[in-house]
């Protein structure tokens, strides 16, 4: 688990842009039902920490995760021939009320009973998702670290602005990174569900009294290694899953009204007045 610079389930798993110069790809072949292939050395554990100073500016909205530098050749040989698990369908649902939200995953594996039981025989496997999320909205590692705890997933990391305190306008983006770890079970039945716990950092005022938040597509990867591997020649694959575009997920998220500032700022100035003097009135009579 990790956190950089800078509730309310989670069932399964979450991939965000850029790529370290050490990476590699593969073109597409014709007919496959993903759209790139990427490898990376396994010493690495996360894919989103190459873009961190990114998610700053509109570079993270952009690039993608088939934009690898090919400056070293680690794929090859280890995509040959491979029956991998696809992905026949994905939605996403944000679910809750007020500032407090989840964003629900469904994934459904296509080929899952056959193919995938016999790929993981000889590999170790991860789904993996990257959510970038929008300015204004966060993830509490902390609360995601409870998951990882039960194993309800393999691991966890947010990349990007993590201080929770910061309102909207002071704060820049982040992005939540999940490991699931892929295991032949019965209960799997190709279908897997996730629930990430969202929270909304407070808004600048608006006459309407909501702000709306607009969630841009995640980035939705198998990543996979032989079973049987040397630590120095250890080499991650990671295809990216032809997945359909997602429905659109917006957050209303509840703000204040400008009217109104002058008339709360005042009733709290003299709360706090009222309050302080019955302190003092109470420790004078007490002494």
């Amino acid at each position: 688990m990790a956190v950089t610079s800078g509730p309310c389930l989670l069932s399964v798993a979450f991939v965000a842009a850029a790529w370290v110069s050490g990476a590699s790809s593969v073109p597409e072949k014709a007919g496959s039902s993903h759209k790139s292939v990427s490898c990376m050395p396994c010493s690495r554990t996360y894919i989103a920490d190459a873009y961190i100073d990114s998610l700053t500016g509109q570079l993270a909205e952009q690039r993608d995760l088939t934009e690898v530098s090919d400056t070293a050749d680690l794929c090859k040989g280890l995509t040959d021939d491979l029956d991998m698990p696809t992905v026949s369908e994905v939605h996403r649902q944000l679910v809750g009320e007020g500032s407090h939200r989840r964003l629900v995953y469904s994934v459904k594996f296509g080929n899952c009973k056959d193919a995938m039981v016999k790929f993981l025989d000889g590999y170790d496997a991860n789904l993996v998702i990257i959510e970038k999320l929008p300015s204004g909205v966060f993830a509490d590692l902390f609360e995601l670290q409870h998951f990882v705890e039960r194993k309800v997933f393999l691991d966890v990391a947010v990349f990007g602005d993590t201080n929770l305190e910061l309102p909207s306008a002071l704060s820049n983006r982040s992005a939540v990174e999940i490991h699931f770890d892929l295991k032949p079970s019965k209960s799997m039945d190709c279908n897997l569900v996730v629930e990430l716990a969202l929270h909304a950092r407070y808004p600048p005022l608006d006459a309407s009294g909501y702000v709306t938040v607009e969630f841009g597509g995640p980035d939705l990867l198998v990543r996979y290694r032989k079973k049987e591997t040397h630590p120095g020649s250890c080499i991650w694959v990671l295809q990216n899953l032809n997945a359909a575009p997602l429905e659109k997920a917006v957050w209303r998220v509840p703000c204040g009204d400008e009217v109104h500032a002058g008339f709360v700022s005042s009733l709290t100035f003299v709360s706090a007045l009222v309050c302080s003097m019955s302190i003092v009135l109470a420790a004078s009579l007490i002494s």
